[in-house]
């Protein structure tokens, strides 16, 4: 009885390592297949790519490119996915860290330093973004579900007195998605002259200096 319960132990482990590594080798493609194109769309502009010419760089059949990407303008959106699937998996991680600001820190350094994406090809996604709406009205959603993740940590962070109770949650955590958008844009404006993560943090030191005081500049 242990001999056969232990070969199916086996058998079921066998079965989940092989899931796993199908998952492994479809985020891979994945993000060859954003890469590539993001280079081609640099190199020669995104209206001047089409789907076959990405799936022939790749290597790949059009139906599988399909697979992994509906439409050719949700290769753009792909890198705020993945940054929303980094900010997840970072609160949970972090959720045990009782110093809220220290905890934001390691949140946004985890998504920051874990998405990475070369100056010149992360410009080429936003840009290409800006250009449409559509795409706009689809990243901004994602900042906003950023608000409301981030405002129960402020809410925590009044509650246990590492801010000042006038300040209001949900604008505080407004102000900081909008911390992280300054430094994502000026790391891409001059990426030479400093970490993004370290411009984040600096930031976020003053700002949390500010709501530390009682009626300071983010109270309500």
């Amino acid at each position: 009885m242990n001999v056969v319960m232990f070969v199916r132990d086996n058998g079921g482990e066998a079965a989940l390592c092989r899931e796993s590594l199908r998952e492994t080798r479809k985020k891979e493609l994945k993000e060859e297949i954003f890469l590539q194109a993001l280079r081609m769309f640099k190199e020669r502009g995104y209206e001047n790519v089409t789907v076959e010419e990405i799936t022939a760089a790749c290597g790949i059949a059009k139906g599988t490119f399909y697979n992994y990407f509906p439409r050719k303008e949700h290769i753009l959106l792909h890198l705020g996915q993945v940054k929303r699937a980094l900010f997840d998996e970072a609160i949970a991680r972090y959720s045990g860290v009782t110093d809220v600001r220290q905890r934001l820190k390691l949140i946004f350094g985890h998504v920051m330093s874990q998405s990475d994406l070369e100056p010149d090809l992360m410009k080429v996604t936003i840009l290409e973004i800006l250009r449409s709406w559509l795409l706009v009205e689809q990243e901004w959603q994602l900042m906003t579900e950023f608000e409301q993740q981030l405002t129960p940590l402020f809410a925590e962070a009044i509650a246990i007195g590492q801010v000042s109770p006038r300040s209001n949650p949900r604008e505080l955590a407004s102000v900081l998605v909008g911390i992280y958008l300054h430094a994502l844009f000026a790391w891409l404006t001059k990426p030479e002259q400093g970490d993004k993560v370290e411009l984040f943090n600096a930031h976020l030191d003053m700002m949390w200096d500010g709501m530390k005081k009682e009626g300071g500049a983010y109270g309500a």
